[in-house]
Order: C-alpha cells, then sequence, then structure tokens
C-alpha cells in the first residue's frame, strides 16, 4: 500500500511519505525524481535530488526508527523563484553534535551519499534542525528555473502545506507579495476538504496575485464577494511594513496569527467571526508593532491552539521553511488539511 499523499502536481501542496521501513524510502526517491523532471531538473541533479532523499530516508530509520519526508514544489516566492522542497522530520532522539554529523563523508553506517553532508554539499540551500531527546528536522532546497535570486530580500518566507489523509486536494492556500519594505501575506481555509474547498481557496490567493497593492481589510471584502456560490473559507492576510515597523491584518474565520519577537510571543492578531463567501459583518483592520528581528506564524486550524516557538528557542533562527516544518510536525492535528507559514526579517 502507498503510505504517500496524493495531489503529486499541486503547486505548494507537499506530497507526505512515512518512512517506517526500507521500501518506503525507494518509493520517496522515485517521486522525489519524478518532480524533479516534472519541474524541468536535468537528469544529473535529478539523481542528486534522490542522494538528498535517500541520505534523508537512511538517517530517519536509522536514528530515529521513523519519520516522514515532506516533497513540494512551491509557487514562486518573492525573489520570484519557484523551488523545489525536500522536508525531513523524525521524533528521534536528535543529534548531540549536530556539526559533526554533517560534516561531509561522515556516518554512522554505510549510505551511497556518504553521511548527511551530502545533503549539505549536493542541494542548493540546506538547513539542520536537532535537539537532543526531541527529533531532528532537514530542509534542502533547489531553485526551479534561472531566476536570480534575491539574496538581499528583507523578509524571507517558508511554509508546509498538506491535505487531509485520504485527499487528493488541499483545502487551504497560502501567497506572499511585495518587494523591498513591504510584503503582504494570504492564508486561506477552504470550508470543508477536497476539490471544492481548494477551489475556494485558490481563488482567494488569485484575489491577491490581482489586488496586491491593496490594503488587507480591502482584500478581505474582495475575497468576500468573489467566494459567493463557491465553498466560502477562512482568510487572513497581514501587511508588514518593514520600514515602518508595522503590521496591519485582517481576517475572518479560524486562521489563527502571532506575532514573535525571535521566540518570544508579543502579539496574538485579531480575526473576525464569520467566513468569506458566506457570512460577514464589518471587516476591520489592526495595526500592531513589528519588531526588531519579527517573526510572523499564520496558520489553518489542522495545526492546534497554541503553535508557537516558546518551547525551542534556537527555533527561530533556522530557515523559514525548517520552522514551519517543525512547527508542523509538532502540532498538526492529523485530522484535517494543514498549512503553516512563516515570515521574519532577514
Amino acid at each position: 500500500m502507498r503510505n504517500c499523499q496524493l495531489g503529486q502536481g499541486v503547486p505548494g501542496q507537499a506530497v507526505r511519505i512515512a518512512i517506517e521501513e526500507p521500501t518506503q524510502t525507494a518509493e520517496a526517491r522515485r517521486l522525489g525524481m519524478w518532480m524533479a523532471a516534472d519541474a524541468g531538473f536535468d537528469e544529473t541533479r535529478a539523481g542528486e535530488i534522490a542522494i538528498v532523499i535517500t541520505e534523508a530516508c537512511t538517517n530517519i530509520l536509522k536514528h530515529a526508527g521513523g519519520g516522514e519526508i515532506l516533497l513540494s514544489i512551491n509557487e514562486p516566492a518573492i525573489d520570484g523563484n519557484a523551488r523545489l522542497e525536500v522536508l525531513s522530520l523524525d521524533r528521534g532522539p536528535g543529534m548531540r553534535d549536530m556539526e559533526r554529523c554533517i560534516e561531509d563523508g561522515y556516518s554512522t553506517g554505510s549510505s551511497p551519499g556518504q553521511g548527511l553532508g551530502a545533503i549539505r554539499r549536493l542541494a542548493h540551500e540546506s538547513d539542520f534542525y536537532s535537539v537532543a531527546g526531541a527529533g531532528t528536522a532537514i530542509l534542502a532546497r533547489w531553485p526551479v528555473g534561472r531566476t536570480p535570486v534575491d539574496a538581499h530580500a528583507r523578509l524571507h518566507a517558508g511554509a508546509v502545506t498538506t491535505a487531509k489523509r485520504g485527499e487528493e486536494f488541499c483545502g487551504d492556500a497560502w501567497a506572499i507579495e511585495g518587494s523591498g519594505d513591504l510584503f503582504t501575506i494570504m492564508v486561506a481555509d477552504g470550508l470543508g476538504h477536497g476539490y471544492e474547498a481548494s477551489q475556494a481557496s485558490r481563488e482567494a490567493i488569485r484575489i491577491l496575485r490581482n489586488h496586491r497593492g491593496q490594503m488587507p481589510g480591502a482584500l478581505i471584502d474582495l475575497v468576500h464577494r468573489a467566494l459567493r456560490g463557491l465553498r466560502g473559507a477562512a482568510v487572513s492576510v497581514a501587511r508588514i511594513d518593514l520600514d515602518r515597523g508595522l503590521l496591519v491584518y485582517s481576517g475572518l474565520g479560524n486562521v489563527s496569527a502571532q506575532i514573535f519577537a525571535g521566540s518570544e510571543r508579543s502579539q496574538h492578531l485579531v480575526s473576525a467571526n464569520g467566513t468569506a463567501g458566506h457570512t460577514a459583518g464589518r471587516i476591520k483592520e489592526f495595526t500592531y508593532p513589528w519588531p526588531a528581528g519579527g517573526l510572523l506564524v499564520m496558520h489553518s486550524d489542522g495545526l492546534a491552539t497554541g503553535t508557537g516557538l516558546e518551547s525551542q528557542p534556537a527555533l527561530a533562527q533556522r530557515d523559514p521553511a525548517l520552522i514551519a516544518g517543525v512547527l508542523y510536525r509538532d502540532f498538526a492535528r492529523g485530522h484535517d488539511d494543514a498549512t503553516i507559514v512563516i515570515a521574519k526579517a532577514a
């Protein structure tokens, strides 16, 4: 029986593969190579991606006894690049000396790529996070296409989006628009599950793409109008003004959002009751201070109330996509679509 999540061709939606025995490593590798070929990578790069997936799975099986691989091709980010991402997540014993474990060539056992160092060597970007007794998370990433990466972007964002187990389409969606000092982030959670829920959330994202200059309250109003006749959705929009040190927020429904200063929660953001496309009272905007070193967490109700960074202060220093993966691992309810978005100052 296949243990991967369906929806392999849906942009931004992660394919989820349980890694509990060796045959699932082969499955993850095959899926990774298929996604790489579909994204236009050449045979050499697809083979390197396969090695990275194999090393991540080998690490899970040898040291944690089981875990999960998430494979996704995210939609274009702030710098214009789509990205193929591999996330490896486990709840094993962790690594006491992480830097030594990811030295190129270091391995506690035989493996095709000579250990976790192969991930750092072969990935375009990588990040690692491990806590003794609490598990390990590994991120590997490759840009799709040849658009130069803007290494000077002032805000970095990453996310995990997964469908409810057994569903092909995820009812959640997210997107970011912006440049310079001003960025707008939307998270939409279509009512229910499956294709009709995904239609609603994707329509909300279309509104953001087409009206990227609008303020959050105006975007929520446009989404509310656009979703009439569709399934409806909970929708939240955050607009971060780095130059002024402000965040303007508007939400309708149960998408949660919090601002952190490093690992310390500084503000829970307020959403109104209602459902975009169905019922909405007066749509309000709220303005909050954006702290130095600010970090925004937005998530659908597929993650538990209380999702946050307080228990793992060092996590705030990692790549946003890796932060999203760890919080997904630790707080996902497991019986719903789930999306978590992290945006942090560069």
